[in-house]
């Protein structure tokens, strides 16, 4: 191994910086959930002459359509912010980084993969909330089968992402969740 990669190793983040970076991410995601939900109970409070009435069923369903634009923004914004900076906002402010595992940048493609691999930002325990709903919506409205049973496993996805994350990092002696291992990625501290 090359010093450049040994200093790359030496460098992994911490499981408790990680953490943290987590949890400062998931502050963020819910202020972008309240962002929706607010435009989509105003769209409700409007459209039910400002609560006086019961809303239309268009009404409810454009609401929870609003709702659930919460996962596809989300995942824009992390996306745009690993191209950008390689770093979600929780970890800029950890000063922590996202690289590949030889320690190159990571390209934008695999990016979107590392994002869709368990990443517990994409699968939140709040984006279940979402799922769940969307999965009750789906019973009552026009969905098939299928799209009850893709939200549902999305729903147990987003809760299990997390601890899966958090145990696969226990487990490694790199500190690597899976959502690393499978996108050939690691989190690293930036070198001061």
């Amino acid at each position: 191994m090359s010093a450049g990669h040994e200093r790359t190793l030496d460098l992994s983040a911490s499981i408790a910086s990680r953490i943290l970076a987590y949890i400062l991410d998931s502050a963020i995601l819910f202020a972008v959930a309240m962002i929706f939900a607010t435009i989509g109970f105003l769209n409700i409070f409007l459209r039910s002459d400002f609560g006086e009435e019961n809303a239309s069923d268009a009404a409810t369903w454009s609401t929870a359509a609003l709702l659930l634009l919460t996962v596809p923004a989300w995942a824009l914004a992390s996306l745009a912010l690993f191209l950008r900076r390689g770093q979600s906002i929780g970890q800029y402010l950890l000063g922590l980084r996202v690289r590949r595992e030889d320690g190159s940048t990571a390209t934008g493609g695999r990016l979107a993969f590392y994002l869709l691999a368990l990443h517990p930002l994409l699968y939140h325990p709040l984006i279940a909330g979402l799922w769940a709903f969307f999965a009750a919506v789906s019973l009552s409205f026009w969905a098939t089968e299928a799209v009850f049973l893709a939200a549902v496993s999305l729903t147990i996805l987003s809760l299990v992402a997390p601890l899966a994350a958090l145990v696969s990092s226990l487990a490694s002696r790199e500190r690597r969740a899976l959502h690393d291992r499978l996108a050939d990625m690691k989190v690293v501290r930036i070198a001061e």
